[in-house]
């Protein structure tokens, strides 16, 4: 495994059981983590939004959520890393906080489906201490989270909130914290990942796309404008950095 810095963002590279088990080694080791899963629609709102893209070059890494992320890196940095979808990486902790004693709490989605989604880990042995829907005005439940103190905090608000909202919160006590996208609505049972073809072919967006197209009109466009970025900018040497960090 490396690190391996792209326009800015320590992406962490390699095998997707290795990455998955060194953040487990960090947060076994104290060191507090906010970790941002990096696909191409975060990749673009960040070029569009200097507060976000200020906002998550602060996270201590970023996992290659995105297939368009992997590509990037083997294109511009000849490395080559497997996918890291946060979905698999947020079940993989939440698994894994039943050996650790890890507590979670989840921020996300509707009150309906993030209470599902909490009751459903509950279910299977997962500590769940608390959880709070993602549509409030202000800070939401900060002062619930502090209190609780929660080993593990996912955030499912949607890009750019997600991690926006983290990045202003730094301060809570939490060993780790990530923005999870739709993962809540997919714990609690009331939304599926893409059929595994899609999924090997690197095109759960597709897939998406196609369940939601009036939702999700703007996905194959945002798709093509993030090769299209990303090969410019490469070409011209402005906006793209790539330098191996460690590892």
């Amino acid at each position: 495994m490396q690190i391996v810095e792209f326009n800015g963002y320590k992406i962490l590279c390699g095998g997707a059981r290795i990455i998955r088990n060194e953040i487990v080694n960090r947060i076994k080791n104290g060191e507090k983590l906010f970790v941002v899963t990096l696909n191409s629609q975060i990749y673009l709102r960040a070029q569009e939004n200097r507060e976000y893209d200020f906002a998550i070059k602060n996270a201590t890494f970023h996992l290659p959520d995105g297939a368009g992320i992997v590509w990037a890196i083997k294109k511009w940095c000849n490395v080559k890393t497997d996918r890291v979808p946060g979905i698999e990486t947020m079940q993989f902790l939440c698994e894994l906080s039943k050996e650790f004693g890890w507590s979670v709490y989840l921020l996300g989605s509707t009150p309906e489906i993030v209470e599902r989604a909490a009751r459903n880990l509950i279910n299977v042995g997962v500590n769940v201490i608390g959880w709070h829907h993602g549509f409030f005005n202000g800070d939401g439940p900060v002062e619930e989270i502090r209190a609780k103190k929660p080993d593990l905090l996912f955030v499912g608000m949607g890009v750019p909130k997600q991690e926006l909202w983290i990045h202003s919160h730094l301060e809570l006590p939490f060993k780790l914290a990530m923005g999870v996208g739709g993962s809540i609505d997919v714990v609690a049972g009331v939304k599926k990942r893409a059929p595994l073809i899609f999924q090997k072919l690197r095109l759960e967006w597709f897939y998406r796309w196609l369940k939601e197209p009036r939702k999700r009109w703007k996905v194959p466009f945002d798709v093509l404008k993030f090769y299209f970025k990303v090969i410019v900018d490469g070409n011209k040497r402005k906006a793209r950095t790539c330098s191996k960090v460690s590892g």
